[in-house]
């Protein structure tokens, strides 16, 4: 359904996996969105993007140039008007590329002031009705259960919360799950103190997956949460990871649908369903048996699956609609893969042209 060209959501983080998406549901949805990126760059890439160039978004698009989030009143003047905020901008997890002695101030300073910028710029406006915040699943359950050092009791709860684990961060992985775990502690208590006019959905989701609408070489392929199903496929073995998976295209949905007045506020809701890593293998023969013979995915990767229980039955209810499987997920991420590995390899034919048109050809 259409909404009202007066209802405006501002929404944080479009340049990530998750975000994108949410703002290209947001635009379908009819909302007037206001999007904040962290460079004059970022919002290049955006406003040239051709699915927001088919959006037909107009007038009702504005991207807002913001390059610290956890600056002090970073959100003030842009959430003045605004009806919604939708709040994913965080730091993730980049597989070694911030320094151990960063850690706390790059995960748990960035999404905990960033947190509070959005609610404190929310009190100030006299408009906002709701604020959709993401989280993660690693925010309910202990590292331990994480790491497949212990085993859970009982299945993970959208009321479970995590006690906040104190440095020193032994990894990446340890201080993203600290920061969504202080950044969650931190807005609960905030609301509870101020009781705000607005209220607040929190979402978790699980390890994201589907296609990156932002992605468009191989090198990129390889980056973020995707890089689980790619990496199978193509001969990388890694460790072990909870099996508790979500379709990006759902998690996109389900933070529109969190708009809703019919949402209950103040409350929170699992994003994530049941998967097996290397299930990764047959699902690739099943769908891309040409790319397995060929060996364009070798599938010679792997990845032990941590079995772990969780309670989506308010989710689904609430906001009335099934998971995407994880089958679906698997195709959508290695489908946008030989995508991509074709235009490049189109490219490569033709070593020659001027770099200019083998961009341009990349971009078909």
């Amino acid at each position: 359904m259409a909404h009202s060209t007066r209802q405006t959501v501002l929404v944080t983080g479009v340049t990530g996996h998750v975000g994108f998406s949410v703002l290209l549901n947001a635009l379908n949805a009819g909302y007037n969105v206001r999007a904040t990126v962290r460079s004059e760059s970022k919002k290049k890439v955006i406003l040239s993007h051709p699915h927001i160039q088919y959006a037909d978004s107009g007038s009702r698009l504005s991207l807002i140039v913001i390059p610290n989030i956890a600056k002090s009143h970073a959100f003030d003047e842009v959430a003045q008007g605004v009806d919604y905020i939708i709040h994913i901008a965080s730091p993730i997890a980049t597989a070694g590329s911030v320094n151990p002695a960063d850690y706390e101030s790059h995960f748990i300073r960035t999404a905990v002031h960033g947190t509070l910028n959005v609610l404190g710029a929310a009190a100030k406006s006299t408009t906002v009705r709701r604020i959709v915040l993401t989280s993660s699943i690693v925010a309910l359950i202990p590292l331990a259960q994480l790491e497949g050092r212990e085993r859970q009791s009982k299945p993970v709860s959208p009321s479970d919360r995590v006690p906040f684990p104190t440095a020193p961060y032994k990894d990446e992985f340890e201080a993203y799950a600290a920061s969504k775990i202080a950044a969650l502690s931190v807005a609960e208590k905030w609301v509870k103190t101020r009781k705000p006019r607005f209220d607040v959905v929190y979402l978790y989701p699980g390890f994201v997956e589907g296609r990156n609408h932002l992605v468009s070489n191989k090198r990129d392929m390889l980056k973020g949460t995707n890089t689980i199903v790619t990496g199978i496929a193509l001969g990388n073995h890694f460790g072990s990871f909870i099996g508790a998976t979500v379709h990006n295209e759902d998690v996109a949905t389900a933070h529109i649908r969190a708009l809703d007045a019919g949402v209950p506020g103040n409350t929170s809701y699992i994003l994530s369903q049941p998967s097996r890593w290397n299930d990764i293998k047959h699902i690739a023969k099943k769908h891309f048996p040409g790319a397995v013979a060929s060996r364009t995915l070798p599938l010679t990767g792997s990845a032990s699956t941590l079995e772990i229980e969780v309670d989506t039955s308010s989710t689904e209810q609430v906001f009335n609609f099934a998971f995407k499987s994880f089958e679906d997920q698997v195709v959508d991420v290695l489908g946008h893969y030989l995508e991509v590995q074709h235009r490049s390899k189109r490219c490569n034919d033709f070593p020659s042209m001027p770099k200019a048109v083998q961009q341009t050809l990349q971009a078909v």
